[in-house]
C-alpha cells in the first residue's frame, strides 16, 4: 500500500478500506461454509482464489490488485509451469490450501478426546494435499521441457532479437515534462541510448526485430486526426518526434520502434480551445521511421504508424488515472485532481488487434508463414489475467508490458512485476517483455524463464541500459488455462455455496465426550 502514497499520501488509506472490506468477506465465506460442513482446507482454498478475483474486479480494475498468493510460486520452475493449468488464481488456491492444513497443527498440543482424530484427519489431508502439489509440480516441469522440445521440433521458433531500453529516468523529471528542457533531456537520454544499443548490434551483425521503449516515454503528445488538423502545431510536433527516432538509427538499418505517448483525442469532453484541455489515453505506438516524409504531410495522415497504428490503455487505475462516476459527479473530478498529478485519462476500447511484428517461415514446406503477434498490457494491465488471456485469444504471441515502476521507488516492486509476467507467460504460453522506464526490463520465455534482462553493476533496478534478446514464439500451443480461464474457480464457489445452503448449520465446535466430562457440567444429546 505504500507504493500508493507516491500518487497521493491519501491513496493507501482509500486502498486498505477496499482490501479490507474483502478480506472480512473472505473469512465471513469460510465460517459461513464450513459450519455448514463444507470441508475445511477445500473451503479456504476455494475462496481465495474468488477472493482474489474478486479484488481484481471489486477494485475497480484498478491495476493494484496485490497481493497475489502465488507469486511466491515464481521461484520454482515447475510450480510456476503448473499454471498453464490452475492460472494464477489456481496457484493461490493451492497456497491457501497449504495454509490452512498447516493451521491445523496447532491444535495437536490441544489434550482432549479429540487429539488422535485431528491427528488422523491432519495426516489423510496432509498426504492428499502432497499429492496435488508434487502433481502440480511434476505438470509444470512437463510443460517447461515442453517447451524446449517444441523448440527443437521446429513446432515453436525463435524471432530475430528484440532491443529493450532502460532509460532510468528520474520521476521528478518525468513530472516536468511539460517543460521544453526537461522533454529534450527525456529525448535525449533515450536516443543516446538506443544509438549506442543499434551500433551494438551492428557490430555483432545483428538487427532488431524491434526497438522497445517503455510507457509514455516520448516526453510529447501525439495527437489523432481530428486534433491534428485542428493544431497544427501538435501534428507538427509529433512529425519532429519521429525525426528524432528516425536519427538514432545508424545508416544501412531498416528499424522500428514501440513506443508510448499520451494520446489527445476529441472523447468524451467534446472539442476545446486549448489542446490541454482534450480528453487523452495512454497508448503505445508502432512506428516506421524510414516512413517519414520529407516534409509535414497532410494532418492526421501518419505514413510512419504500422497498422493498426496504436494500443490503448484499457485497465486504468481509480483516483490515480481516472475519476469513477466523475461523468456524474465532476466534484469528483476536482477531487481526483487534488490527488493525482496525472492527468485524467480515457479508457482504450480492449478489443484491438495486436501489432503483426514479424513473419516466420512456415513449420513445414507448403504451409503459409507464421505471424509474430504482439498484444500490449501497459503498466499495471499485466496483473489482470483476464486481460492478457483476451490478447492470446487474439492470436498474439508475445504480451509487451511499458511501463514506468519509478513511481514507487527502490522497492520491493520490481520483483513482483517479474513474478506477475512470470506467471502470464506460463498461463498463456507466451513470451513476455517487459521494458521498465527504472526495471526491470526483461524477456520471458512461455515458461516464464528469464532470457535476456538488462543489469549494470550487479543490479536490475535504477540503472540505465539496454539489453537484447530473440523471442521463443509457440503460436499453435493453447494451454487449459487459455481455454477454460477462472471458470473452475467460480463454479467450485457455487457448487460450495449451492451444498451448504442445502445443509443446516452444524455446532460451531465439538463437544469432549460425555465420560469425559467434568463433573457436573451439562452436556448436550
Amino acid at each position: 500500500l505504500h507504493w500508493l502514497s507516491a500518487v497521493h499520501v491519501g491513496m493507501p488509506f482509500g486502498a486498505a478500506a477496499v482490501l479490507a472490506a474483502l478480506y472480512l468477506l473472505f473469512g465471513a465465506s469460510i465460517r459461513f461454509l464450513v459450519r455448514r460442513g463444507m470441508p475445511f482446507i477445500l473451503t479456504v482454498g476455494v475462496m481465495a482464489a474468488l477472493e482474489e478475483i474478486g479484488q481484481t474486479v471489486v477494485q475497480g480494475a484498478s491495476g493494484m490488485p496485490w497481493p497475489h498468493r502465488s507469486l511466491a510460486f515464481t521461484a520454482w520452475e515447475g510450480l510456476t509451469g503448473a499454471a498453464c493449468v490452475l492460472g494464477a488464481y489456481g496457484l493461490s488456491a493451492l497456497s491457501a490450501m497449504t495454509s490452512a492444513w498447516a493451521s491445523g497443527l496447532a491444535s495437536l498440543r490441544i489434550r482432549d478426546g479429540f487429539r488422535v482424530e485431528r491427528a488422523r484427519r491432519l495426516i489423510a489431508s496432509g498426504f492428499v494435499l502432497a499429492i496435488v502439489v508434487v502433481a502440480a509440480q511434476m505438470r509444470g516441469s512437463l510443460r517447461v521441457s515442453a517447451v524446449d522440445a517444441r523448440l527443437e521440433s521446429g513446432d515453436a521458433f525463435t524471432t530475430a532479437p528484440i532491443l529493450l531500453i532502460q532509460p532510468n529516468i528520474a520521476q521528478s523529471l518525468k513530472n516536468e515534462r511539460g517543460e521544453l528542457a526537461s522533454a529534450e533531456k527525456i529525448l535525449d537520454i533515450q536516443k543516446k541510448l538506443t544509438t549506442d544499443a543499434l551500433l551494438d548490434m551492428a557490430d555483432h551483425r545483428l538487427s532488431p526485430l524491434a526497438v522497445v521503449w517503455p510507457e509514455t516515454m516520448i516526453p510529447y503528445q501525439f495527437v489523432s486526426p481530428e486534433i491534428a488538423k485542428r493544431f497544427p502545431e501538435a501534428w507538427e510536433s509529433e512529425y519532429n518526434v519521429i525525426g528524432h527516432l528516425a536519427g538514432t538509427v545508424p545508416p544501412g538499418m531498416n528499424v522500428r520502434f514501440l513506443v508510448g505517448a499520451n494520446y489527445v483525442i476529441e472523447g468524451r469532453t467534446g472539442r476545446h480551445v486549448e489542446l490541454g484541455d482534450h480528453d487523452s489515453k495512454d497508448s503505445y505506438f508502432f512506428v516506421d521511421p524510414s516512413r517519414l516524409p520529407e516534409s509535414v504531410p497532410q494532418p492526421g495522415v501518419a505514413p510512419w504508424l504500422v497498422a493498426p497504428g496504436h494500443h490503448d490503455k484499457a485497465t486504468l487505475v481509480p483516483w490515480g488515472e481516472y475519476t469513477p462516476g466523475g461523468s456524474w459527479l465532476p466534484l469528483l473530478e476536482r477531487l481526483r485532481g487534488a490527488i493525482s498529478i496525472i492527468p485524467e485519462l480515457t479508457a482504450g476500447p480492449g478489443d484491438e488487434a495486436p501489432f503483426l511484428l514479424s513473419t516466420a517461415p512456415p513449420k513445414r514446406p507448403g504451409f503459409a508463414n507464421r505471424e509474430v503477434l504482439a498484444g500490449t498490457i501497459i503498466c499495471f494491465e499485466i496483473a489482470f489475467p483476464s486481460r492478457c488471456r483476451a490478447w492470446r485469444r487474439r492470436g498474439a504471441g508475445v504480451l509487451l508490458n511499458p511501463a514506468n515502476y519509478a513511481w514507487y521507488g527502490d522497492s520491493e516492486m520490481p520483483s513482483q512485476v517479474m513474478a506477475l509476467g512470470k506467471l502470464r507467460a506460463a498461463e498463456f504460453n507466451v513470451a513476455v517483455v517487459i521494458a521498465g522506464n527504472s526495471g526491470p526490463t526483461a524477456i520471458l520465455d512461455p515458461a516464464g524463464r528469464v532470457t535476456s534482462q538488462v543489469e549494470a553493476g550487479g543490479r536490475t533496478q535504477f540503472v540505465s541500459g539496454y539489453g537484447y534478446g530473440p523471442l521463443r514464439i509457440d503460436p499453435e500451443y493453447e494451454t487449459l488455462y487459455t481455454t477454460v480461464g477462472d471458470v473452475p474457480w467460480l463454479t467450485a464457489g457455487a457448487l460450495l455455496l449451492a451444498f451448504a445452503l442445502l445443509r443446516r448449520r452444524r455446532p460451531p465446535a465439538l463437544s469432549a465426550p460425555v465420560d469425559q466430562a467434568p463433573a457436573g457440567a451439562v452436556t448436550r444429546p
